[in-house]
């Protein structure tokens, strides 16, 4: 019987080429789809798997309740104390990660380099390959991943080497270590021992990156009950409150200013989830109402068999063997063109998608329960319907299915047209949004702008040739200004200064502090709102300011010179101080110092998720460390970087820097969203494709039934004109319950969205009447351009059908 069943099967998808054609490609593209999408949320939620103590290993945040924010870092030394008082910690270290260069010979390579404590290797599962862990305690010390060993040493070991990372001094390969795994909130290839010095403190701390391993049975919330008891002990002011991060939600669920490594956010994996539900979904209302409707041709077809004998549970299993036949070749179709399509797809998201984890055991086994699933879903319902046609009708040629049947098979097309219109409307908001960011003046100017990061203490011993490099090159033609700054734009304003409110001790201010040389508001083309700027014509300006006494300086002299610093603040800091046309006046706060000199207006230079920050600006001619901003002529690009080059060469011995432009640099704040945004475009625009598929398929069948109709009001004296109308007003009024079905849905998911950016777009009405026209007009053109083609027939071979 089966291999019977089998033969029809092949005999009638052979049959009915094209309309099998139609529903093959849909289910492949469908699945294929599926399967990228499933690739990149396997691929997310991977992340810091690897490690062998993923499940006791935490990251230590802050979260001030009076501000309602949170920190991924936490006062250095805060995990030591933490490991040394409570026993359930068995390793504790701190993490800075630090991209620089490392000179190997004369050649010189880019690398990450984790500086930590030895507990490292524990607390993330790391294994040293080669070499001995212990010699790393020892100065000038390093270990290198396995995959720079071979870079570096093709031809012999890489323990005992030594190279030069960061200063001059070389440092010793004592140990080979494995990789880090792709899927890791941070990076590294080198690492560094850090002997852990500073005395830990609450007040006055530098910021941290801090986590801890738990013993085997231990649990976190042990943990947070015993460092209660310890709070008063280390004074733990009490706005703030610590939050034990499980490693393995790192990636997706945090998201603070003060991450090693750029998140994702889960949020994206419900999105795409969601995304590879309603692209199998359709592919699924397609292949069913296209079998249906196909299948209606086959009616004496069934209705020979019943008389003959067979019962209806033997038509239902043909049925649904045709059924598997479509499954089993589409998914192996998507098996094919998957194992192209994720590496493309990986590549466009900036990831590194193993195939091995899309294409193994579990996903085969994962493959299967989807076909036989999907193949069961898909075949039941036809089955059901075309099993229950009764032979004196189908062989009168009536086969015509129940009201019933065709409620449920307009209910599917109405669910197909909600989903295509749900996606329409994000697929605009999102562009909106994403265009937003692109073009929203930021306060300044990041047009024609150079910019190179200067590491710290980059500049140390080339204070005097600095400013001979700056005017030399300005004699340059196409080079406008130069200036030097701590503000790292787009990354972090390095330093942030903070204190409680006097008024409300629950209340905690913050403004970052901006350290740059006299040309950076000009450079930036700050807009003045009041005051003046930096000067180099003011003895004020021109002053050598210090945090700590120089020798033979009283404090009540220090503190006089502190508050005579001329600062400029912008004016969301002269709000939050409260401090509107009080230019001169003198600031004495626990960590703002000086004479307001002037206001700028605001200017936001790190991402648009968040608010402008209140920001001090302060003038120092010669420091030694910050980044390095030149405003350049757009047309003398060319002339520019050689001239950068040329100046470089003649005052300093060292590499030059490399420049990119600024705009560029701050595109990369929203490159997760723009690649996100763009591949979700890309599968709406292909769920959108099948939709219209699918509507092909039915119109064209829902013409050849209507054949007859047709023509006698073709004779009846039915204009062309009115034909297409009612050909076309039953799938209008099906689009049109479709979009107010889904526009609430719609409405509330986008505003979730858009809540993530401070700076954002108004939701308006517009989105989701285009949706609506872009329906419309997508089903009319379907419709029409099938129903032209049945309109041209004469009326007179329409009748004579059969």
């Amino acid at each position: 019987m089966l291999k019977l069943n089998l033969k029809i099967a092949f005999r009638n998808i052979w049959k009915y080429k094209a309309t099998n054609t139609i529903k093959l490609f849909g289910l492949v593209v469908g699945l294929s789809t599926v399967i990228v999408l499933i690739s990149y949320v396997m691929y997310e939620l991977s992340y810091d798997r690897e490690n062998p103590n993923a499940d006791r290993v935490y990251r230590i945040h802050l979260i001030d309740k009076a501000e309602n924010t949170e920190r991924s870092s936490s006062p250095l030394g805060f995990a030591q104390v933490l490991m040394e008082n409570i026993p359930e910690i068995e390793h504790a270290s701190r993490l800075q990660a630090n991209p620089l260069e490392i000179n190997v010979g004369r050649n010189e390579f880019p690398v990450e380099l984790n500086m930590a404590n030895l507990s490292y290797f524990d607390i993330f599962g790391i294994k040293i390959v080669q070499g001995n862990k212990s010699a790393l305690s020892l100065p000038n010390t390093i270990a290198i991943s396995e995959k720079l060993a071979k870079i570096f040493f093709p031809n012999k070991s890489a323990i005992g080497q030594f190279v030069t990372v960061k200063h001059p001094v070389p440092q010793q390969i004592v140990a080979v270590m494995q990789d880090l795994p792709e899927a890791s909130h941070f990076k590294g290839n080198v690492f560094a021992n850090i002997k852990e010095e500073e005395p830990f403190k609450w007040y006055g701390y530098r910021l941290s990156s801090e986590y801890i391993l738990l013993k085997k049975g231990a649990s976190i919330e042990t943990v947070e009950q015993k460092l209660r008891s310890l709070s008063k002990q280390y004074q733990v002011p009490e706005h703030y409150r610590v939050k034990f991060m499980p490693v393995t939600k790192i990636h997706l669920y945090s998201h603070t200013d003060t991450e090693i490594e750029t998140n994702s956010d889960v949020k994206y994996i419900y999105i795409f989830c969601t995304m590879a539900f309603f692209i199998l979904f359709i592919a699924l209302i397609n292949f069913i109402n296209l079998t249906v409707s196909a299948s209606l041709k086959r009616g004496k077809e069934i209705g020979i068999k019943k008389v003959m004998g067979a019962s209806v549970k033997q038509l239902r299993v043909q049925f649904l063997s045709e059924s598997y036949i479509y499954f089993v070749v589409a998914t192996f179709l998507a098996m094919v063109i998957s194992y192209d399509l994720v590496p493309m797809f990986s590549d466009k998201l900036g990831i590194a998608i193993d195939l091995k984890t899309v294409f193994n055991i579990k996903s085969m086994l994962a493959v299967s329960a989807l076909i036989i699933l999907s193949g069961f879903l898909a075949g039941f319902y036809p089955a059901i319907i075309l099993s229950r046609l009764m032979p004196v009708k189908t062989l009168k040629g009536n086969v015509n299915t129940s009201t019933s049947s065709f409620s449920l098979k307009k209910s599917l097309i109405v669910i197909q047209f909600a989903v295509s219109a749900f996606l329409i409307v994000c697929t605009l908001v999102i562009y909106s949004q994403l265009n937003f960011i692109s073009n929203k003046k930021l306060g300044f100017d990041k047009d024609h702008v150079l910019m190179a990061e200067s590491k710290k203490g980059f500049w140390q011993g080339y204070d005097d040739k600095y400013e001979s490099f700056k005017n030399d090159l300005l004699r340059y033609k196409g080079i406008e200004s130069i200036s030097l700054s701590t503000f790292n734009l787009g990354e972090s304003y390095r330093e942030v200064s903070e204190w409680t409110d006097k008024k409300d001790s629950t209340k905690t201010v913050q403004t970052a502090m901006i350290f740059s040389d006299f040309d950076f508001i000009k450079t930036l083309n700050l807009e003045l709102v009041k005051g003046r700027i930096f000067s180099n014509q003011y003895g004020v300006d021109r002053a050598k300011y210090s945090s700590s006494p120089e020798k033979g300086q009283s404090k009540e002299a220090l503190e006089k010179s502190q508050l005579s610093r001329p600062i400029i603040l912008n004016q969301t800091a002269e709000t939050e101080l409260k401090l509107a046309g009080q230019l001169n006046k003198t600031l004495n706060l626990p960590g703002l110092k000086g004479t307001i000199i002037g206001v700028v207006k605001d200017f936001n230079g790190m991402s648009l998720h968040s608010k402008v920050t209140p920001m001090a600006l302060y003038v120092e001619p010669n420091s030694n460390a910050g980044h390095t901003y030149i405003k350049i002529d757009p047309l003398e690009i060319k002339s520019v970087k050689r001239a950068i080059e040329t100046v470089w060469r003649k005052y300093f011995t060292i590499p030059a820097p490399e420049f990119s432009f600024l705009d560029d640099h701050l595109e990369k704040l929203y490159l997760e969203e723009m690649r996100l945004g763009s591949v979700f475009i890309s599968f709406a625009g292909i769920a959108i494709i099948l939709c219209c598929i699918g509507l092909f398929g039915m119109v064209y069948f829902d013409l050849e039934q209507r054949t007859k109709e047709i023509a006698v009001r073709k004779i009846l004296g039915a204009s062309a004109k009115d034909l297409l109308a009612l050909l076309n007003s039953g799938f209008v009024k099906m689009i049109i319950i479709a979009n107010i079905i889904v526009w609430p849905f719609a409405y509330y998911l986008i505003k979730e969205w858009l809540n993530g950016f401070y700076y954002r777009i108004e939701l308006s009405y517009q989105p989701f009447l285009v949706g609506l026209l872009i329906c419309l007009t997508l089903t009319i053109l379907t419709v029409s351009i099938q129903a032209i083609k049945t309109l041209k027939k004469s009326p007179v071979d329409a009748l004579k059908y059969e």
